[in-house]
């Protein structure tokens, strides 16, 4: 987004959520709710202070009433449940191992994906508020991450049954995203629902607005790839990703990432003497670099990329290292790339990808927080139109040391900050077709995509041959009865009629 426009764009927000506010602040005395403990005191600061957070809550076909409304139970809702001091330490592991709850990979935009396997989840009254907690802290924690992104939710709903079905959870859920998250939702994926569930369907519908109806989508095998790669689907869902869920408590996280980081503190002292090293390589005792508190000047020295084409920079290791390949195919989608930003540090380092024409991509997202240990994948999506144009075309990924890993005020933070103090790194853009693409990798690529081809009929015809093979069983329990009933009607029809072929004999007792 060009200067201009994200000027015009805040002014915009910033009007609507005064507008906001003072309908919010005229109904509700804050004060009041503050001191009977119904309202926490910093979200109240939140919403005196951010004006993206209020005018998420604004709908163009609802009045500002209906959004100081939402607000307000979301504000009690937040008091009970007590976002705000949610940790991942909260729970007990058993919630977590699970495996009923989790994000994994991206779809096709870019979006991350938060999985429910719905087959781990029981109607249990017991245990509901607990599990409505935990959902809470999932949302939360991937909200502050980055506030202006969109979530996809993807029920699994694979090998469930009527035991797993729990209407008051998903209706918990439902109000997530119509009340306290309101943009939060991309859309939801239901992937093979069973056909016992569509009767909980009719009713769920009922709770829905016709926009939150258009945001679900129904899938299975056959077609969830229209929203998801492949290679981001596990392999029940007819993806190539191996993945299997497990738990690794943060005290074990931490342990391996302090491993890591001592192998390379090691790597990196055997490459130079105490004598020959650069500002940016010298750790401090404290763990960061002495270039920041020397206030030497903080981009790095160009380096060559590594073997997994990869810069590494002062704060983060970027990859690709020189260039975005944008692959022009007769698809009809927009081509993209992914920047990925890796902090090896014990810090949070924020960052933020600019580019030279925002006119043509679409960036996913711009900036962002990426934690201790942590990779963030960008995706970088070439618009239709501008093919053929890119050859002049520069990104710039910025990166700057923080001490929390929220995104309150990070925008204001950019602004101020010393140019010194931040680390930049420049690629070019360059574009392909992928019948050319593919003529370096020759026969093998060629090879790869007839056994992509095959894999997906073959999925295909296992679909149909399931679907064909539960006909005929219905059939055959069909002519079983069927032929149960013309015995039994048979039988009666004999039984009734009058018998001719017998008389009574002449003073018999019959």
């Amino acid at each position: 987004m060009a200067d201009g426009d994200a000027k015009d764009s805040q002014k915009g927000r910033s009007s609507n959520a005064g507008k906001l506010r003072k309908v919010f602040y005229d109904k509700y005395k804050v004060t009041e709710f503050l001191q009977k403990n119904l309202y926490d005191q910093r979200d109240v600061d939140n919403v005196a202070s951010n004006d993206l957070y209020v005018s998420q809550f604004i709908r163009s076909w609802e009045t500002l009433e209906d959004a100081a409304n939402r607000l307000h139970e979301t504000l009690k809702w937040r008091k009970e449940t007590e976002v705000n001091d949610l940790k991942e330490t909260t729970f007990d592991r058993w919630i977590y191992e699970v495996g009923g709850l989790f994000y994994h990979n991206h779809d096709k935009d870019g979006r991350k994906i938060l999985i429910v396997r719905v087959k781990h989840h029981k109607k249990d009254s017991e245990k509901l508020p607990g599990v409505k907690k935990f959902i809470a802290y999932h949302l939360e924690h991937e909200y502050k991450e980055d506030p202006t992104q969109e979530l996809v939710v993807l029920f699994d709903m694979a090998e469930a049954g009527l035991s797993n079905l729990d209407m008051e959870l998903i209706k918990f859920l439902i109000t997530c995203f119509k009340i306290y998250y309101p943009t939060f939702l991309g859309y939801m994926l239901i992937f093979e629902m069973p056909w016992l569930f569509n009767a909980a369907w009719k009713i769920i519908k009922a709770w829905l607005s016709p926009q939150a109806i258009g945001k679900i989508k129904f899938v299975g095998k056959s077609d969830i790839q229209e929203y998801i790669n492949k290679d981001q689907l596990m392999e029940h869902m007819g993806g190539t990703d191996k993945f299997q869920f497990k738990y690794v408590p943060p005290d074990e996280r931490a342990e391996e990432e302090n491993k890591s980081r001592k192998r390379v503190t090691f790597a990196e002292s055997t490459k130079s003497s105490d004598g020959d090293r650069s500002p940016d390589s010298f750790q401090s005792p404290h763990g960061k670099s002495a270039s920041r508190r020397i206030g030497i000047r903080g981009t790095t020295t160009k380096m060559e990329p590594g073997a997994d084409n990869s810069f590494i920079g002062r704060l983060l290791t970027i990859s690709p290292a020189e260039e975005l390949e944008f692959i022009i195919d007769d698809s009809g989608k927009d081509a993209y790339d992914t920047i990925s930003l890796k902090n090896t540090l014990p810090y949070p380092i924020a960052f933020k990808v600019k580019t030279t024409s925002p006119e043509k991509y679409k960036v996913r997202p711009c900036f962002g927080v990426a934690k201790p240990g942590t990779t963030v994948e960008v995706f970088i999506y070439l618009q239709q139109g501008y093919e053929n144009t890119i050859s002049k075309d520069r990104f710039l990924v910025m990166a700057m040391e923080v001490t929390t890993d929220s995104q309150e005020n990070l925008a204001e933070l950019w602004k101020t900050i010393p140019k010194e103090n931040i680390m930049e790194h420049k690629l070019r853009c360059i574009q392909s077709t992928k019948s050319s693409a593919g003529q370096s990798s020759g026969v093998v690529s060629s090879s790869e995509n007839n056994v992509q081809t095959l894999s997906e009929k073959v999925d295909t015809l296992m679909e149909s041959t399931k679907r064909t093979q539960t006909m005929l069983k219905a059939l055959g329990a069909l002519q079983v009865v069927i032929m149960i009933l013309l015995f039994v009607v048979l039988f009666l029809h004999f039984w009734s009629s009058p018998d001719t072929s017998y008389s009574t004999c002449p003073g018999s007792a019959w």
